[in-house]
């Protein structure tokens, strides 16, 4: 069946559409090169078609009327299918053209994702991968508007859309490290569990998913770990380590290279610590050819 309708005017919904983006009808003349009564006149044209108000005007611009709304989620859905189309004939499955953007936490990137975009890189030279390093919060944020393809990161990831898929992909051993001549102090022996809250422990903020790992560890024996310094990123906890600030409870693959070469060195514990899961999210529909095949050979 044929739901083509030859008497709709596209021009008028590309107006709506870079109204609505930018939430001001001179903006959106700029954004599309004609005047302010053409991008007028087209909204209201639109208006009398479909016999609604679309906008609310006020001094900072315009903002939508309820059914604004529920056409914006439709024409959203269409311009971001349009994206898809374009993106899925550049994309050759010969991979000679494409891109990939990637939502991950530097310390992830760098621990687990690294290796498996250099090899990528060697088979499929062409294609650009764009990394973005944010908050788990605006990750998930930029995945919905479609501004990334997927997310690294630690799991479970939380979403609100239903529409995000999410999987557990692997699972990284954890301990607690120090500069070597920091943690030399404490002697070569293993350190038991009680002594370990008294250690001047950097870990993640109170709260997170992450910190709660490692504090639930230590509550099944009664022990409250009393950390000098609670820091949200593995960058900032590193800069602290390395000024002999204290211990840092991390991802040992973050810091394998620093281990190798007796940089830094492991606190010995009698206490198995948690290990951290990584995870994907992604939204299934929206997947182009270069990603889903990235995702397919090197994560899945």
């Amino acid at each position: 069946m044929n739901n083509f309708n030859d008497n709709m005017d596209l021009n008028l919904y590309k107006t709506f559409y870079a109204v609505t983006e930018c939430k001001s009808f001179s903006k959106a003349s700029e954004k599309l090169f004609i005047s302010q009564p053409a991008i007028s006149y087209n909204i209201k044209e639109l208006e009398k078609g479909l016999n609604v108000k679309l906008f609310y005007r006020n001094s900072k611009g315009v903002t939508l009327t309820p059914e604004g709304e529920t056409l914006y989620y439709y024409i959203k859905n269409a311009y971001d299918y349009i994206y898809l189309g374009e993106q899925s004939i550049k994309e050759s499955k010969e991979m000679l053209s494409g891109s990939i953007r990637i939502g991950v936490p530097t310390h992830i990137g760098n621990s687990y994702l690294a290796d498996k975009i250099e090899r990528f890189n060697k088979k499929y030279p062409n294609i650009k991968f764009y990394i973005q390093n944010r908050s788990t919060t605006d990750m998930v944020y930029m995945l919905e508007k479609h501004q990334l393809d997927f997310i690294i990161d630690c799991f479970p990831i939380y979403k609100n859309n239903f529409d995000l898929v999410t999987k557990r992909i692997i699972s990284l051993n954890t301990a607690f490290v120090g500069e070597a001549d920091f943690v030399n102090q404490y002697g070569d022996k293993i350190m038991k569990k009680e002594e370990i809250s008294e250690l001047p422990l950097i870990l993640p903020n109170e709260g997170t998913s992450v910190r709660q790992k490692i504090d639930e560890i230590f509550e099944k024996h009664n022990i409250k770990l009393n950390p000098i310094m609670e820091i949200s990123t593995t960058e900032m906890t590193l800069k602290m380590i390395r000024k002999n600030i204290g211990i840092g409870w991390l991802i040992e693959d973050t810091v394998t290279e620093k281990l190798e070469k007796n940089k830094m060195k492991k606190i010995k514990v009698d206490i198995e610590l948690p290990k951290i899961d990584i995870g994907i999210a992604y939204i299934e529909n929206f997947i182009t050819y270069a990603p889903e095949r990235f995702i397919k050979e090197e994560i899945l």
